[in-house]
């Protein structure tokens, strides 16, 4: 089928339309990325702490886009601290961005005694341990002897993290590992793990356990979920 002249010219001018169009988009996107008017001149840091520099957060935002921040402009800075679990980019147009950092949960603190001068740690989720002389409201460990069997971190992430599945007043559990036997108190009770093994098993029927219970004395462990126990 032939196509008149003016039917071609109407394509074409179509085309034409569309290609400017396309084109004026470009230009809008180049503009507005490479604007003086959206770079970033404003850096708000929340969550920080003293395992990271704020000035290297900054630094990392100002004079950049707005536009191409994202994570990986901080995942630099953010690899000095592994206890660090993300980071939320927070945009305002023109020129500032608020970054909220957000933190593996603290799990644990633990006194090592095995040395000649004793080491204060923070266990964190993800099984990093920070030696730190900081002080937190959260369950403690001391450590008088060992050595400490393998996935011994893990073992404690997993009894706390369980838990705290349960109505119980976490931070007050305090242990103390001896080489052999991993003893808990919580309140009145005196809890023998026995072997730091499957913790979270144990702790879940310790959990079941007191909840709802008033437990006084010792409380003993005969396997991963048998218990020997005074309760009321």
């Amino acid at each position: 089928m032939e196509i008149d002249f003016n039917e071609q010219e109407k394509i074409s001018f179509r085309s034409f339309l569309i290609f400017c169009f396309l084109l004026l988009i470009v230009l809008n996107a180049a503009f507005t990325l490479n604007s003086d008017y959206f770079r970033v001149s404003k850096v708000e840091v929340f969550g920080s702490n003293e395992l990271i520099n704020e000035d290297d957060l900054i630094k990392s935002a100002l004079g950049k886009s707005l536009w191409l921040i994202n994570n990986d402009t901080f995942s630099d800075t953010m690899l000095k601290s592994p206890t660090f679990e993300g980071i939320i980019i927070f945009k305002e147009r023109p020129n500032k961005i608020t970054i909220e950092l957000t933190e593996y949960d603290k799990i644990m603190s633990i006194t090592d005694l095995r040395g000649s001068v004793p080491k204060k740690s923070i266990l964190f989720k993800n099984m990093i341990e920070i030696e730190t002389d900081e002080t937190y409201s959260i369950p403690s460990l001391t450590i008088t002897n060992g050595p400490l069997p393998a996935g011994f971190n893990g073992e404690l992430v997993s009894l706390i993290m369980t838990l705290k599945s349960y109505d119980l007043d976490v931070k007050s559990f305090n242990f103390i590992y001896n080489g052999d036997s991993f003893i808990g108190e919580y309140r009145a009770a005196i809890i023998n793990f026995g072997k730091p093994l499957d913790l979270g098993s144990k702790s879940s029927a310790l959990g079941s356990l007191i909840k709802n219970s008033e437990c006084q004395g010792e409380i003993s462990f005969i396997s991963k979920e048998d218990i020997i126990a005074n309760c009321l």
